[in-house]
């Protein structure tokens, strides 16, 4: 062939390929942001377009009959995202729930966490903003977590960025998260940091974040003012920390490889680390919303440790969701698959909670019902109580009356439904908390769910 045929040829397959990629980039918004090199520490983009072509696509089926109601919680009237919810029960009051999620409703494309508040048990919510104190250069807000001091103030972590790089701030509320009284950078300006995550008790506040490492702080005033800043392990990320009764701050995080636990029997001073279990790499999956693997945990009044994290391993079955626990944080039962499908679906998204009478609840998201694993439910299944010699569930429960399409939605189309859903447990109630897009947007909802009603068991 003359080279000026063959330099033509190459330059017109050169051209279809840009319009070939091109034509997929149509419609999609921009996934993720990176605010350094870890590939953990990645955020929405900062500007996430909205597709002026997009049309509703919700997931097909009709809705089922459940024992318990699915109720919206974000307030707003508007069809911008609400995702990455977070929950936390008062523990002096069972029915004052407070949820934080990512919000876009704004309509700018640039998005916030939010603060919902139920006093009723999740029947009803009221909306608050905790990002007090703006930074100019930090115009955009994700990565909710809330926790409640003995004292009933409600305390809620975030990470703010972009321009700049992130850092996390803690705000301090004192109505139960109706308005918020004050708040305070937590980390420094100058080095990234991202995921952060929350804990308190009787003397202090353990502050957790992804940073060069695993980092933390702890306040012993409310969050006025924070410690010295420490790692706690230069390869971790995803923190999960846990209180137990003898106030031990048992904090769960994965590394490339593994489920570790940092216990610290001193009031956060000082850790010691373990390995909780190996992990494998999740399988492929068809959708395109970001799934890692993240440690849901929980301690029950006995100090037994609980911990849960999607897994790979179970080749043919699809992603699985694990369990191991430990009666004296040393030694850990072997993980067992806590889904009970029969089939290859994915079950990502764990979360955890141990509740006053000792009984473990696991909730999750399940592709079960789509045989092209694409549309999630959440399922959840609950531990007997008082059981010797071993840990046993009962059947899995849908928790969902309708199933939820990834891609719908106008702004994140699929990118990003968040990181990971959430659940509490109060006096009788789990609380299972998630981004759900049956209205043709992403909202957060609850399920209320009355656990000591024999036919919910």
């Amino acid at each position: 062939m003359p080279k000026n045929k063959l330099f033509l040829l190459v330059s017109l397959i050169t051209v279809l390929g840009l319009v070939a990629a091109a034509a997929v980039a149509v419609g999609r918004a921009t996934p993720m942001a990176q605010t350094n090199a870890d590939p953990d520490l990645m955020v929405p983009a900062a500007n996430m377009p909205l597709n002026a072509n997009w049309k509703a696509q919700p997931a097909k089926g009709t809705a089922v009959n459940l024992p318990w109601s699915n109720i919206r919680v974000n307030t707003d009237a508007s069809s911008e995202a609400q995702n990455e919810p977070y929950v936390a029960v008062d523990p002096r009051n069972a029915n004052h729930l407070v949820v934080g999620a990512n919000n876009w409703q704004s309509g700018t494309g640039q998005f916030e966490v939010y603060a919902y508040v139920s006093f009723d048990a999740g029947k009803t919510w009221a909306a608050s903003q905790p990002y007090i104190n703006r930074n100019a250069s930090r115009l955009n807000a994700a990565d909710p977590t809330v926790a409640f001091g003995s004292d009933g103030a409600v305390y809620f972590a975030f990470v703010a960025f972009s321009p700049a790089q992130g850092a996390v701030a803690v705000s301090r509320s004192l109505d139960g998260g109706r308005t918020w009284a004050s708040q305070n950078w937590a980390t420094s300006f100058t080095s990234a940091a991202d995921k952060p995550t929350l804990a308190a008790d009787k003397s202090n506040l353990y502050l957790y974040w992804q940073g060069t490492g695993l980092q933390t702080r702890v306040s012993a005033n409310g969050g006025a003012t924070w410690g010295a800043v420490s790692t706690v392990d230069a390869n971790g990320r995803n923190a999960t920390p846990v209180v137990d009764g003898k106030g031990n701050v048992n904090v769960f995080y994965s590394t490339n490889n593994s489920i570790n636990l940092a216990r610290s029997t001193n009031g956060g001073a000082s850790y010691s680390l373990s390995t909780v279990s190996n992990v494998t790499a999740l399988q492929a999956r068809p959708t395109h919303y970001r799934a890692a693997i993240y440690p849901a945990a929980g301690v029950d009044a006995n100090g037994t440790l609980y911990v849960a994290w999607a897994d790979g391993r179970n080749a043919g079955h699809g992603n699985d969701i694990l369990l191991s626990y430990s009666r004296d944080s040393v030694n850990w039962s072997s993980p067992m698959t806590v889904n009970q499908d029969a089939g290859s679906a994915d079950q990502l998204m764990p979360a955890l909670t141990v509740g006053a009478d000792g009984a473990v609840t696991v909730a999750w998201l399940d592709n079960r019902n789509d045989s092209n694993n694409y549309n999630y439910d959440v399922y959840m299944v609950r531990s007997a109580t008082a059981v010797s010699g071993g840990l046993r569930f009962g059947a899995d429960q849908r928790v969902t009356n309708v199933a939820s399409n990834p891609d719908n939605d106008p702004r994140t189309q699929g990118t990003m439904i968040g990181d990971y859903f959430a659940l509490a447990a109060g006096a009788g109630m789990v609380y299972p908390v998630w981004t759900d897009t049956r209205n043709n947007n992403e909202d957060i909802f609850v399920a209320p769910i009355v656990v000591n009603n024999p036919a919910n068991q």
